[in-house]
């Protein structure tokens, strides 16, 4: 909810702090797609990269971030975006624990990042390594070049149309696997998240 200060209504700010390059760039695409000036929006949406960091570590830095932003830009909601990747079952409740006690929510997919990225091309329930989601979105049916040396770039030509898609294959995925976040491969629950942060129901 909007705040008031000296009569100024105050903007809305949100916090992402992600585990890499590859989330940092997708969640900047989002936000020219549903924050453009054609959309009437009160947030103000900060993105980060965190050099890798990842479950309880990732909460740590972005608990460190917050309190180092200046009080009259205080976040409103703040999220963590990471993968599974080698992260234990008592790793990642750990992590669910620390964040939620802080008011910070997690997006995470399993194995990888990934996991999310193919769902906007097609719907699929099998598992794959991370090696293997990587060949397979190299092909040219999906990025047409070396995807890991992509990583880190603009996502927009690629999958700027095709986010309703990937919601829509993540919910069917998300009924076969029970949303089960410890133990499904593969997971994600990034869908669950884009209309609060985009204040927006276009999903």
């Amino acid at each position: 909810m909007s705040r008031k200060s000296k009569n100024l209504i105050q903007k809305k700010i949100i916090a992402i702090y992600c585990e890499g390059e590859s989330e940092k760039a997708y969640f900047e695409m989002l936000s020219t797609k549903y924050n453009s000036k054609a959309n009437v929006h009160t947030e103000k949406i900060k993105i980060e990269a965190c050099s890798g960091a990842k479950g309880t570590v990732l909460v740590d830095e972005a608990i460190s971030k917050i309190n180092n932003i200046p009080k009259k830009e205080k976040v409103d909601q703040a999220y963590i975006v990471f993968d599974r990747d080698d992260l234990s079952n008592d790793e990642l409740q750990n992590c669910s624990s620390k964040a939620k006690e802080n008011n910070i929510k997690v997006i995470f997919s399993s194995i990888s990042f990934e996991v999310w990225i193919l769902l906007h091309f097609e719907r699929w329930t099998r598992a794959f390594t991370a090696q293997q989601l990587n060949t397979k979105l190299s092909g040219e049916n999906y990025f047409n070049q070396n995807y890991e040396d992509f990583k880190g770039k603009r996502y927009d030509g690629f999958l700027y149309v095709r986010v309703k898609q990937a919601v829509a294959n993540a919910k069917y995925l998300s009924q076969q696997n029970n949303d089960d976040f410890l133990n499904s491969d593969p997971y994600t629950n990034v869908y669950k998240f884009l209309s609060e942060i985009y204040n927006t129901e276009q999903f």
